[in-house]
């Protein structure tokens, strides 16, 4: 089952409904689960509301969301970590002691850069929008 993906009222484990309430505390915001289904759309609107949301300063003690990764048992919040983990294509292993609030934050492509045009390419785009220029003039 996809933890990330599932409705949040339907998942049934109570760590993972600790876990829903302490991302809501982050945010500073009432639980609503009809506003945000799913986990996936709830940290998207937080990765866009505040990015900088998701630390362990805005917590008001320790819970699932500080726990470091290789400490968690197996369970719902490691199935949901592993997925995590997954979306970023790296192994769990790989984030050992670190706490479960850094994979929360869902990468986000950012968009490339424009580049300009090289010397040659901007010299073979003059040429070809003249090309077309006189045939559409019928020059030829």
């Amino acid at each position: 089952m996809s933890f990330l993906h599932a409705k949040i009222a339907t998942v049934g484990d109570t760590e993972f409904q600790i876990l829903i309430d302490e991302l809501y505390h982050c945010v500073d915001w009432q639980r609503d689960d009809d506003q945000f289904p799913t986990l996936f759309y709830l940290l998207s609107a937080i990765n866009v509301q505040d990015p900088k949301a998701l630390s362990a300063s805005r917590l008001p003690g320790a819970g699932i969301l500080t726990m470091k990764i290789d400490k968690l048992p197996q369970g719902v919040i490691y199935d949901l970590c592993r997925e995590l983990t997954a979306m970023r294509s790296t192994h769990i292993e790989s984030l050992d002691g670190k706490a479960v609030i850094s994979l929360m934050k869902i990468p986000v492509a950012k968009p490339s850069r424009k580049r300009n045009p090289s010397r040659g390419e901007a010299r073979h785009y003059a040429s070809t929008s003249l090309i077309m220029q006189r045939r559409a003039n019928g020059d030829l």
